[in-house]
This record gives C-alpha cells, structure tokens and sequence, in this order.
C-alpha cells in the first residue's frame, strides 16, 4: 500500500501507557488484505466498500487492545467504550472514497510509463 495513506485513530500504547494516534493502515495484516481486497474489486467500487467494511470489523472491532474509554471532563459520570472500529466508521463514507482514491491513485502510479527521451 502507498507510504502516505493515513487514517488516524486513538489507541492506548501499553506499552509506553499511553493514549498516542495510530494509523490504521500501519497494521500489516489489514494492509494486505486492503490489496487483496482492490486487486479483486477494482471495477466494483460497492464489493469494495463491503469487503473493506468486514475487514476492518474483523481486525479493529470489540477487541480489548483496540478500545480505550472516552469520558466527559471534568469528573463527569459519563463514559463510553469505543473501538478502532468505531473511530473509522462515523466516517464511513469519506474513508471508503479515500481508500479506494488512494488505491487507484496506487495502481495509476505503478502503470505510468515516464518517457525519459526529453529528460535532459
């Protein structure tokens, strides 16, 4: 996948005990089956969006090292449990364009031919 698509999410690091950001399409496994995912449904942009939905459900959904707990501030008794998941799809429809955009834009890049003849 390109080195500069980025979708943000925020995680906790257990690391270091952290909240940090974390892009998603860092995740190994979810980035090859994003390229699976569009060398399959290149011409189908619908089977696209559906496969990319079960996979990230399948890679960021309702697992403990992908939630942290939003709260109110201050000292509010108000709490929620949101996951990776839950982060890209309030943005379902802007996420879905710019992955595939971007996964064009990928297979544009690696199926120019640069004419070198007029390079001085």
């Amino acid at each position: 996948m390109r080195e500069d698509m980025v979708w943000n999410v925020i995680v906790e690091n257990f690391n270091s005990k952290k909240i940090e950001t974390y892009n998603i399409f860092n995740h190994g496994r979810f980035r090859e089956d994003l390229e699976d995912n569009y060398k399959y449904n290149k011409n189908d942009y619908d089977a696209f969006c559906e496969q990319l939905n079960r996979d990230l459900r399948y890679y960021f959904w309702s697992k403990c090292e992908w939630e942290v707990i939003v709260s109110g501030w201050p000292n509010n008794d108000i709490e929620e449990k949101i996951d990776v998941y839950d982060q890209v799809i309030q943005n379902r429809d802007i996420f879905f364009k710019y992955t595939w955009d971007m996964c064009h834009a990928r297979k544009n890049a690696k199926n120019v031919d640069i004419d070198f003849s007029e390079v001085e």
